[in-house]
């Protein structure tokens, strides 16, 4: 699993011959089960053993590669390689365009990404052999699963690593538990102020906006930004202008005319008011307020919402005519009122992808003995006993759907036996053009599935993937019976 696991990592490799085979036969085994997402996704979590030390390297291999002279140091060297007792790895499958394709993650860092179609690297033979293994084991638990799936979905919730699961914090208690992750704000009562009077917008709206008027407010921007790069040259131009040419990879085409609107329009495009690559960018608009200018600030990352907000109070010192996206959140985060969300898939969010407006990945108990991690084991108890978890993803026996249903409405006459809702929805789309597909809506309130038919969200959220379905069908068939 090991070989498997960081094999693809940060990488795509191409199936073919019996790789493919096997992938198909693992969607296959896995089939029985509902999808649960696009592209008949099915899912599994697997639970790997550590093995014995034995099972790594002997004690001569591990003196003659690995710089071993004592049986302490072979020992410590194996915890150090695969320093838990057991790994969790998730197994996802999915169907698109009759290609077949397969993920390994760790839920953290490690993951793999195999596929049936030409792209990619080609996949060294010798992992065939790992895959024939993965395949025997799928079908080994499958097998036990089918047994019990409700034990199974018990087990998995109550034994699945808090570190590789979707949770969130106060921040109040994350700063409480954690002092030395609250931030040093300089200037905290002035940021407050800021953020309240931004929520719409601050200062008086400018009647017309330039590519002059915008560089001048972009060097204030960029100034409060460049602090968080001490190597960079600070040799800069008097004109604004001038300036924005420097510090951004944007060109200022000669052809355009410095004071006219209709000539900032056709600049305003391509990340024209990115600082640096931050994430952070600085805007103007004509809709905030109808017929009028104000200049936007909008922080992307979630790591950088601090110095988005330093960026944001020096353009509102400044005197711009100021709309901050996403104030309210913002100023939340700074009055220490809102959620952290507890995730290990990465160190920033977008924050128009979820409620919470920061990350935080949780240590493993090995790395509390590490001081550069700043978490004691207690600590992390702390952390785990004050989180919410969400529910994990359930797995669900696929059923096929009984004759009588209104799901063959449209289709009773190439219906003779009971199909499986996907195979349903498949033809729906060959026949009748309207695609039904799902979201995983992963809000703690609202935790499930949203249907979405063509492209526009159903706004009720469902339990299952088959509820959802269902649901999107039917307003399909209502649909396209009404338009007859």
């Amino acid at each position: 699993m090991y070989r498997l696991l960081r094999n693809g990592s940060r990488d795509e490799y191409h199936l073919a011959d019996r790789a493919e085979e096997i992938a198909w036969e693992l969607h296959k085994v896995l089939s029985v089960f509902e999808p649960c997402g696009d592209d008949d996704n099915r899912s599994i979590w697997l639970e790997v053993p550590r093995g014995k030390i034995t099972d790594w390297m002997t004690y001569d291999d591990a003196k003659e590669y690995e710089d071993v002279t004592t049986r302490e140091e072979y020992e410590r060297t194996w915890k150090e390689c695969y320093p838990c007792e057991t790994q969790w790895v998730r197994l996802t499958t999915a169907v698109y365009e009759n290609n077949v394709f397969l993920h390994l993650s760790d839920g953290e860092r490690g993951y793999a990404h195999y596929r049936g179609d030409e792209q990619g690297h080609y996949l060294d033979p010798v992992f065939f052999e790992y895959l024939e293994m993965l395949l025997n084991e799928v079908r080994i638990l499958v097998q036990r699963v089918l047994e019990d799936v409700d034990a199974y979905n018990v087990y998995v919730e109550e034994n699945l690593p808090k570190q590789i699961r979707e949770g969130r914090i106060l921040r109040k208690d994350l700063y409480r538990i954690l002092p030395w992750r609250r931030p040093e704000l300089e200037n905290k009562d002035g940021i407050v102020n800021m953020l309240q009077d931004c929520k719409t917008y601050s200062g008086e709206p400018l009647d017309k906006m330039t590519i002059r008027t915008f560089c001048k407010y972009y060097r204030v921007a960029y100034e409060a930004y460049r602090d968080w790069d001490t190597e960079e040259d600070f040799s800069d131009p008097k004109d604004d202008v001038e300036f924005y040419r420097k510090r951004h990879f944007k060109r200022v085409s000669d052809k355009l005319d410095l004071d006219s609107e209709e000539d900032f329009r056709k600049f305003d495009h391509d990340h024209y008011g990115e600082l640096g690559f931050s994430r952070t960018n600085v805007l103007a608009d004509d809709y905030t307020v109808p017929g009028k200018w104000v200049v936007r600030v909008s922080v992307g990352y979630s790591s950088q919402i601090w110095d988005g907000m330093k960026v944001a109070l020096a353009l509102y010192e400044a005197g711009a005519p100021l709309h901050v996206d996403h104030a309210e959140r913002l100023l939340a985060a700074v009055e220490e009122t809102d959620y952290v969300r507890l995730t290990s898939y990465t160190f920033h969010n977008y924050l128009n992808w979820q409620e919470e407006t920061s990350v935080y990945s949780l240590p493993w108990e090995y790395q509390c003995d590490y001081k550069e991690y700043g978490v004691t084991r207690e600590q992390l108890k702390e952390l785990i006993r004050c989180s919410e978890w969400m529910p994990e993803r359930k797995l669900k026996i696929q059923h096929k759907v009984p004759l009588e249903s209104p799901l063959y409405d449209l289709m009773r006459e190439k219906v003779s036996e009971p199909m499986f809702l996907y195979d349903i929805r498949m033809m729906m789309w060959k026949d009748y053009d309207g695609y039904v597909g799902t979201f995983h809506y992963s809000e703690f309130a609202k935790n499930g599935y949203r249907p979405y038919l063509n492209g526009s969200k159903i706004q009720q959220v469902y339990e299952t993937w088959s509820e959802a379905i269902t649901a999107g069908l039917l307003e399909l068939i209502e649909t396209i019976e009404n338009n007859r």
